[in-house]
């Protein structure tokens, strides 16, 4: 009875880890295949929903500044109720809802986990176990049960929502086990306030729902009010940066830096790929990005040979010889630019995460979560800046802004290279120069 118990509770944290690790992914893939098959406004407003809340509520999370494993457990109960909800009903005010709740869930669930993860190494040995293969298997088998029956992702849906509640024992037991971390520390519960901004941040993201929107269907606007849209929506950026001017003053520029980086890879990069590649162009990005992500730790770690400095450097140099060879126009610079580029993020990952939990002068509790506020502030102005230039070339050209997004053939490939890959490039570049230059000399 004893060795069932131990196997069930490390089920449930495993599935907390994989739901971690594909939480802030796989809500987003599942909803919009839902579209794709469907073309129903129904699963574009929830989908748009969906990513708003997603970008949103990294921002508004920790406000009653409860424990990170009560809001990590929150995260599964609001996973669960939006991926159910996607199972039960076709409802367009449901499936708002059910966006908006699961939205929240994908952008703190992997914040959260990684904040208790770190509590834990320094307190426990408790170890994880990874059953992302077996549960990955189990979901595709759903999936693929799912499609041959014509059930329409509502199986997929469902076991997504219980896997959600599987892993609600082991966000219990992780609460349990971080208790002597929050023993003595002092806790100031406080409501909202800055009302003000909140209401800007409304408008902010009310702005960029509609930019998403012309990602997936055709939108009538005039382009006047399109770039208008984006200017209002970089002002409210601006402002909400200016707002946390003191916050983070050492790290911001290198999180932006960060945000802006993968959007320019996975973002932009996920959609230009097509005139480099034809349609299989996403997934070769994306397949670059995974590679360098899980690979640049331990590339640059072992060419330091032991020295952090000179690893950083040699990550530092990788990330601008990416950009350089983004700007050739030649396939393969292409390739190697975009590898680069990520081989760097994947090195910056867990160092920015070290460095920050272990700074004296930050919350342990906080900077996680500090960390993917600024880096989605950083992600945000790519996409809003990739949103203005595409608004301004497509009017110029006399097309639609969503020929970009979906395009039939690579006949556009020098319009887009001139006029939005070598600005986003080299925009890029700058922020990544003022990110070096703004490293501390150590």
């Amino acid at each position: 009875m004893e060795r069932l118990r131990q196997a069930g509770v490390d089920f449930s944290v495993g599935t907390l880890n994989f739901l971690a690790n594909i939480g802030i992914m796989l809500p987003y893939i599942l909803m919009l295949l839902k579209y794709q098959q469907t073309q129903s406004a129904t699963y574009l407003i929830a989908l748009v929903a969906f990513y708003m809340s997603r970008a949103a509520s990294i921002f508004y999370t920790k406000r009653l500044n409860l424990r990170s494993t009560t809001y990590l457990i929150v995260s599964l109960v609001l996973g669960a109720v939006g991926s159910l909800t996607f199972a039960m009903t076709e409802a367009v005010g449901w499936l708002i809802i059910g966006g908006l709740l699961w939205g929240y869930s994908a952008a703190t669930i992997w914040p959260y986990f990684l904040t208790v993860k770190l509590h834990l190494s320094q307190s426990t040995d408790f170890k994880m176990k990874r059953l992302y293969w077996v549960i990955f298997l189990g979901l595709g088998l759903m999936l693929g049960v799912d499609l041959a029956a014509g059930w329409s992702y509502t199986l997929t849906f469902t076991v997504l929502g219980l896997l959600y509640l599987v892993a609600l024992p082991g966000g219990i037991l992780l609460d349990n086990f971080t208790n002597d971390f929050y023993q003595n520390r002092t806790t100031h519960p406080h409501g909202l306030h800055q009302g003000w901004r909140w209401v800007l941040s409304l408008i902010g993201f009310a702005a960029i729902a509609v930019l998403t929107t012309l990602r997936k269907a055709t939108v009538n606007l005039p382009s006047w009010l399109l770039l208008t849209i984006v200017g209002v929506a970089l002002i409210v950026l601006a402002i909400e940066l200016y707002g946390d001017r003191h916050v983070l003053p050492n790290y911001k520029v290198r999180l932006l830096n960060r945000g802006f980086l993968v959007s320019l890879v996975l973002l932009f990069n996920g959609f230009f790929a097509y005139f480099y590649f034809g349609s299989v162009g996403m997934y070769v990005v994306f397949a670059l990005y995974l590679i360098g992500f899980e690979g640049g730790y331990v590339i640059f770690g072992k060419l330091g040979k032991g020295s952090t400095k000179r690893a950083l450097r040699l990550s530092q140099v990788s990330l601008l010889a990416g950009h350089l060879f983004l700007l050739i126009p030649w396939k393969y610079t292409y390739v190697l630019g975009i590898l680069l580029i990520t081989l760097y993020v994947g090195y910056d990952n867990p160092t920015i995460n070290a460095t920050l939990y272990g700074s004296p002068d930050i919350d342990h509790d906080m900077a996680i979560v500090h960390k993917y506020r600024f880096s989605t502030y950083g992600g945000l102005l790519c996409q809003l800046v990739m949103f203005g230039l595409l608004v301004a070339v497509s009017a110029g050209a006399g097309q639609s802004v969503l020929a970009f997004f979906k395009p039939s053939d690579a006949s556009d490939f020098w319009l887009y290279t001139l006029t939005m890959s070598w600005p986003l490039t080299l925009a890029s570049l700058g922020i990544s120069l003022g990110n070096i230059l703004h490293e501390p000399k150590g």
